[in-house]
């Protein structure tokens, strides 16, 4: 079996504006939908430039993306942002996260139940660098970029998410996101200020992309592609929305991977891979590497892949 891979997801990771969104396609997105359902699934395989998904269509290449954990922990740089404060960076990104955690999903005669996947906020950490180790401890970070943002179409990005997988199984090692603090104002402020971007927002569609969902096809969902300046729709999730996030994490912990073989543990274990750390580890003496970009590098014996997932397109209004 090939070693795990690391792909860079889109987000609000990834804001570009709606006329570049084809050139945005380094990110995996799988096809699960059908009319009734847009939700894409981001997959092992890149997205192909010209692609972009439809109400009816998502990339169907590759092995869809999952967490087969019961629980995933991250951790966030402790020195946060000069935008956005450690303490509300922290609640934030939690009640993000909840809105995907909670949802509540129907079940064969037996009324709702919740999603099979639950997300605990391991505490701040030193390390603000976006890597998987393989032989030291991990961390799945989120970091503000305050002071550079070196990412393409820095103009149009708001955040960016990266994940490691198993190219094999598509099962997710890592994932950690970067938030473009240095180009866009972003803001907590209710009403959010036309020019502002809604940080609850941008919070919610990336972590749509931590837990393994790609762009949607439905223009009024949370992970749909596009977002404009000022609102705050993208703060609730929709019924796609919904959907798509029950069917990755079914509540009786299965996942709808590898003919329905992968389930989740039966206790909440929110460790990183080889243990959690708060500093960033040294570089591998061996092995393999992350290398951005669907390329794969190192040895056969354990290659890391960088895959973007599609990143949320900014809407410009007009003056």
């Amino acid at each position: 079996m090939r070693a795990p891979r690391s792909v860079r997801v889109g987000h609000v990771g990834r804001l570009l504006a709606r006329s570049a969104l084809a050139a945005c396609a380094l990110a995996a997105t799988m096809a699960a939908a059908t009319p009734a359902r847009a939700f894409c699934r981001t997959t092992t395989r890149s997205v192909a430039p010209d692609f972009q998904p439809t109400r009816d269509r998502c990339w169907d290449q590759g092995v869809p993306l999952f967490w087969k954990n019961a629980c995933v922990g991250y951790s966030i740089n402790r020195f946060a942002s000069k935008q956005v404060s450690y303490e509300d960076a922290a609640n934030g990104i939690a009640r993000a996260f909840t809105r995907w955690t909670g949802a509540s999903c129907p079940t064969d005669g037996s009324g709702n139940a919740r999603v099979s996947i639950d997300v605990r906020d391991m505490g701040p950490v030193e390390c603000d660098r976006v890597k998987y180790n393989q032989e030291f401890g991990n961390q799945n970070v989120i970091v503000f970029r305050d002071d550079k943002w070196d990412k393409n179409d820095s103009s149009n990005t708001l955040a960016l998410t990266t994940v490691t997988f198993n190219p094999d199984t598509g099962e997710i090692y890592d994932a950690d996101m970067e938030v473009n603090t240095h180009e866009h104002r972003v803001t907590l402020q209710d009403p959010v200020p036309s020019d502002g971007y809604d940080f609850a927002s941008i919070l919610t569609h990336e972590t749509g992309h931590f837990l393994g969902l790609a762009h949607s096809g439905d223009s009024r969902a949370t992970m749909f592609a596009s977002y404009q300046p000022g609102q705050t729709a993208m703060r609730n999730l929709t019924q796609d929305d919904v959907t798509g996030i029950c069917t990755v994490y079914r509540p009786d912990g299965s996942r709808l991977v590898l003919e329905g073989k992968a389930t989740s543990g039966d206790s909440c274990d929110p460790t990183p891979r080889h243990g959690f750390a708060r500093e960033c580890a040294p570089p591998a003496k061996t092995g393999c590497f992350s290398v951005t970009g669907a390329t794969t590098s190192g040895s056969a014996a354990g290659v890391l892949a960088l895959l973007p997932v599609i990143a949320l397109a900014v809407r410009r209004r007009r003056s």
